[in-house]
């Protein structure tokens, strides 16, 4: 912030109503700013978007960012968004969200070719396993050439293969999720079918306004898919999480 406000001192929180130094800045030069990874702004074991302590001078920062004009943009790149953001999203405010979605069947399949499975049975199939994440079909598809292009045949049609550094990425994401939202994902990973709202409320005992909370924090996580009224974990997440529940079980 002191390169961009030029080494100006901050404003205190205290006082939003005058634009902060790098608002400024922004005003007075059109500039790209760019900051990836915002997702280690936020606290882990809390819901998405609640900000670690010393990090909420940000919010006062999105905040100006829409309420004074300039011909700036800003791109924000990471797991979470902020909340701001979110309730932005019903305003009539030129604030696109794109969320990114895994590679269609093509794109998908010069990765496997890379690793000589272009060609493999159910191609298809392991590509919509893995909702066409390339850094998972990375993952997989080492694990597969290491171990013979039949791995594939030996192993049952809905086997879910989880290689360690896979296994790794998703404990990362299951350390940032609160207490409520372990146990929801939980429940969600022992339904083979999406479930609906109501059964979701009549199955749980969290209450009705922290199980609502808790699936609008898993959505903007993107941790879990929602169709029209139907909640569901993705196959990967799924499995991840049966494995969880049994080793719960066994200790």
């Amino acid at each position: 912030l002191q390169f961009f406000s030029q080494s100006q001192q901050q404003n205190s929180l205290q006082n939003t109503q005058k634009p902060l130094p790098l608002i400024k800045y922004l005003q007075k030069y059109r500039c790209l700013v760019v900051l990836d990874d915002i997702h280690h702004l936020f606290s882990s074991g809390e819901l998405a978007g609640k900000y670690k302590p010393g990090y909420e001078e940000y919010d006062c920062f999105f905040k100006q960012r829409e309420k004074f004009s300039h011909d700036s943009c800003l791109l924000l790149i990471g797991w979470e968004q902020p909340i701001k953001l979110a309730q932005l999203k019903s305003k009539k405010t030129p604030i696109p969200i794109l969320k990114l979605t895994g590679l269609d069947i093509a794109s998908a399949t010069e990765i496997l070719r890379d690793y000589g499975l272009a060609e493999i049975d159910n191609r298809e199939r392991l590509i919509h396993l893995y909702q066409g994440n390339p850094l998972w079909l990375k993952s997989v598809a080492t694990q597969i050439q290491e171990f013979g292009e039949n791995l594939i045949e030996l192993l049952p049609d809905d086997a879910i293969l989880l290689p360690e550094d896979l296994k790794d990425t998703l404990q990362k994401q299951s350390d940032r999720i609160s207490e409520t939202e372990k146990q929801t994902l939980s429940l969600l990973a022992t339904k083979n079918q999406p479930i609906s709202l109501a059964q979701l409320l009549d199955t749980t005992q969290t209450s009705p306004s922290d199980l609502l909370n808790t699936l609008q924090s898993l959505c903007r996580r993107s941790i879990i898919e929602k169709q029209e009224n139907l909640y569901s974990v993705p196959p990967v997440v799924r499995e991840y999480y049966t494995i969880l529940i049994k080793l719960r079980y066994e200790y």
